[in-house]
């Protein structure tokens, strides 16, 4: 009865509304209205009959109640409670209490009343949410606080007074982030990883004292004593692995692992000893057959059958090339995506070139995906085939550049000087790697993913290419690329390549792990370099290990990283452990594991067991070396199954390096100032994108200038006999440095202004820290985005050979010239 009540009051009042505006108006709009919707008397006649009409009506349908769904609001309340009641949890300045406490005061009124609407209740529910997630725990300051009690236990006077104010500063530091309730995770580690940098930095006062009552000399022994023999140790070294995992181990970090492992292993080498074993040290160091490829992680692939593809790919890396070689023993160019295709999709692409560029739509280089395919052109003719797999690299089939292959060779067989390694190496070296991983020229890609290709070929003059990068293998950019077809099915061999592939966990970056990568990767680099180690193999398993240094064991004191049990000079901590029992159950015992004064020692600890075995077999683990294993993912197969039992080892270490991209540590550090033309005079220093793009073999030392037209030692001398080594030539009387370009072009030569592999490079006088009366020349090995990597003599001495990188403001300019040997 009141709903059709108020019905007729809101009608009546419309008709009050029509009167009063017809009325308030002058007589002529009056006269308009009248005019136009006829009279008063009818207006209001058709107003009353409308409203006596709907009057009328007997019954009103009542408006469907509104249901507000209050679910999701009182479970943010649950949570919203459990938060207030563990306030002290959270950092202060991410914890707004009252606010906290009026969103939970209005929640909870919204959930008790009876009547409220839809919005508002999804609105507190949205606001507490986001209250919840701006939270931010207290850091853990466990081990920063350990690390500060140990730092308190050095003694001023012991030390260097340069050392011990640095500890003293970071001290400082650390104690007041330690008294900081707001300070934040990153911070505490930041402090922790100083303050232990500074503790490694301390430096002892040397006061040797003289021994007032010196002891007698102890007799001679009249049987002599055998030298062990190097690597081996004169302690005690277990037989063979054992099994058993460290379960010391904190959970709070996503990388870490229980991991069975020897319960034994060990260095081979004293307990007391400080440093490595000098017999270790490799003289040169050991090229990745990868070429800077890194195996991705499964779930950064958009189609997984591409990841299939490209394992399969890596199968087939270091196959001799042979014209009518059958897969999957040898290929040649155009066998090697047929028979990579027909593995894991059953197709063939076609038995030419003009077969196989049909098979798909094409694409730009800049957006080509792992999979597609590569087509280069000779005088409009498809002449070679390569597989794309991403990051700038292509595998492809060729015997293009084994004129360089069997050089480097010879060169490294030359200057063996144990005959029986040599004989060896030969024996062992009997084929020449046709299928290879290539780096497309300029490639780069930015933070973004955007990829860019920088083409340095000239394409204005295609002739101008240098005949011994001919001679080497230097490959221009692929004119053509083919997407991968999508309306492929994995074959059955296929999806056993997928379901093998080797780097499937998920990782996903964390900045704790991070910044555990940091304090260790200058030393880990070092050592790798130094050893004959992969560094990124030696950060994935110290990660692994020690819970990216949250373990119990890795922290302070201990600074244990790979659970290597015994005792290290002496030093070593009991703890629980599993043991395997050889059928897979698991045991506690309490054993002792050796404890480290640093991160340091504890890496060097572990180059000397991959580098120096175990107890009867000294090479027990050489096939993980780098000089052995010719990738990381080999060195990781191998450790599977003997560093630890568990058969996800290498998958886990292959994505722990994926993840975090550490081959980058693989690779010598840059130098800091490369970019602006600094020498650098080991190769093994080079940046790693200009390393990966040379192609010639080293300078051999040879003088070939037996007229002697070039004073030896000069810069001239040095580029006439590095063109003459590489089986070019280039004339007698050339003059300065700076005169190169100008006789050059005099005497036939051909010259440009744009950079080429495998060119002399005329430097005016004045430019790039050159004579200013005589000029400067130099070799061009490779050709980057940013500048050139030139190798020059006579920079540090006239019998020194270094390397610069010419930056493109130089090497672009009109103050070079550069020309092609003959």
């Amino acid at each position: 009865m009141k709903k059709r009540n108020s019905l007729r009051l809101r009608r009546a009042l419309s008709v009050f509304s029509v009167l009063l505006v017809l009325f308030s108006q002058s007589a002529p709009a009056y006269a308009n209205v009248v005019a136009t919707s006829g009279s008063s008397e009818a207006v209001l006649e058709n107003t009353t009959e409308t409203t006596t009409s709907e009057s009328e009506e007997e019954q009103v349908t009542p408006p469907t109640p509104v249901i507000v769904d209050k679910t999701k609001l009182e479970q943010q309340l649950s949570l919203l409670k459990e938060v207030i009641a563990n306030a002290q949890q959270y950092r202060p300045s991410t914890y707004p209490a009252e606010k906290i406490n009026q969103l939970y005061q209005l929640g909870s009124e919204l959930v008790a009343a009876t009547e409220s609407d839809q919005q508002t209740v999804d609105e507190c529910t949205n606001e507490i949410e986001n209250v919840r997630n701006a939270l931010e725990f207290k850091a853990d300051k466990t081990n920063l606080q350990a690390l500060l009690t140990k730092a308190a236990s050095f003694k001023e006077s012991d030390y260097t007074p340069a050392s011990f104010k640095s500890l003293k500063t970071q001290i400082d530091l650390a104690t007041q982030v330690s008294k900081n309730e707001d300070a934040t995770n990153e911070q505490v580690a930041t402090v922790q990883i100083d303050l232990q940098k500074a503790i490694d930095g301390l430096e002892k006062v040397v006061t040797p004292k003289p021994d007032p009552k010196p002891k007698p000399q102890p007799k001679p022994d009249p049987v002599p004593t055998p030298k062990p023999k190097p690597n081996q140790s004169t302690t005690n070294k277990p037989n063979k692995p054992s099994t058993s995992t460290n379960n010391d181990k904190s959970k709070t970090n996503s990388t870490q692992a229980k991991t069975p492992k020897p319960s034994n292993q060990g260095p081979s080498q004293k307990e007391n000893a400080t440093s490595l074993d000098k017999d270790l040290v490799v003289d040169s160091l050991t090229d990745s057959n990868l070429n800077g490829f890194e195996l991705p992680l499964l779930s950064s692939f958009k189609d997984k059958k591409q990841a299939a593809l490209i394992a399969a790919a890596l199968k087939t890396l270091n196959k001799p090339f042979e014209k009518n070689g059958k897969a999957p023993e040898a290929f040649n160019n155009l066998s090697l995506p047929n028979y990579l295709y027909h593995e894991i999709f059953g197709i063939t692409l076609g038995k030419t070139y003009d077969e196989m560029i049909k098979v798909n739509q094409q694409t730009t280089l800049e957006k080509a995906q792992p999979g597609d395919l590569l087509f280069w052109q000779n005088d409009k003719k498809i002449n070679k085939v390569a597989l794309y797999l991403g990051q700038g690299k292509y595998m492809l089939a060729t015997d293009e550049n084994h004129e360089a292959l069997k050089e480097q060779r010879q060169l490294k067989e030359e200057t063996k000087e144990d005959a029986d390694k040599e004989k060896n190496n030969q024996n062992k070296q009997t084929e020449l790697p046709g299928v290879q991983i290539f780096t497309l020229q300029g490639y780069e890609i930015n933070d973004a993913g955007v990829v860019k290709i920088n083409d340095d070929a000239d394409k204005a003059d295609e002739k101008t290419t240098s005949s011994l990068s001919e001679k080497y293998g230097m490959s221009e950019n692929p004119n053509v690329v083919i997407s991968m077809p999508t309306d492929l099915n994995l074959t059955e061999k296929g999806q056993e390549t997928l379901d093998s592939y080797a780097a499937t966990i998920d990782f996903k970056v964390n900045p704790i792990t991070q910044r555990f990568i940091e304090s260790i990767a200058d030393d880990a680099r070092e050592l790798g370099l130094k050893y004959d180690v992969f560094a990124s193999v030696m950060i994935a398993q110290a990660i692994l290990e020690s819970g990216s240094g949250a373990s119990g064991l890795s922290r302070a004191p201990y600074y244990n990283l790979f659970g290597i049990k015994g005792s290290h000079a002496g030093s070593s901590v009991a703890m629980k452990t599993m043991e395997d029992n050889g059928n897979g159950e698991l045991y506690q015992i309490t054993a002792n594991f050796r404890s480290y004064p640093s991160y340091k020692e504890s890496l060097k600890d572990y180059v000397e067991l991959i580098r120096g075995g175990i107890a009867g077999n000294d090479s027990f683990y050489k096939a993980a070396w780098r000089s052995e294993a010719g990738n990381y993912l080999q060195a990781t197969d191998h450790l599977m199954g003997k560093y630890a039992t568990d058969t996800q080892y290498s998958n886990k270490l292959n994505s722990i390096i994926a993840a975090y991209h550490l081959t980058q540590f693989d690779e010598p550090k840059t130098p800091e100032g490369t970019q602006t033309g600094v020498v650098i005079q080991s190769r093994q220093n080079i940046p790693t994108y200009y390393r990966n793009k040379m192609i010639f073999p080293d300078y051999d030392g040879k003088n070939y200038n037996t007229s002697g037209s070039y004073p030896i030692g000069q810069c001239t001398w040095y580029v006439y006999n590095r063109i003459t080594q590489l089986g070019g030539r280039v004339d007698n009387f050339m003059g300065n440095g700076g005169e190169w370009g100008q006789k050059g072009a005099k005497l036939g030569y051909k010259t440009t202004s744009t950079p080429k592999v495998g060119y002399a490079v005329s430097f005016h006088p004045g430019i790039a820290g050159s004579s200013t009366t005589y000029g400067h020349v130099a070799f061009v090995e490779a050709v980057g985005p940013d500048g050139i990597l030139v190798s020059e003599g006579n920079v540090i001495s006239p019998t020194t050979i270094s390397y610069r990188i010419i930056p493109n403001s130089i090497a672009r300019s009109s103050n070079v010239t550069y020309i092609a040997p003959r």
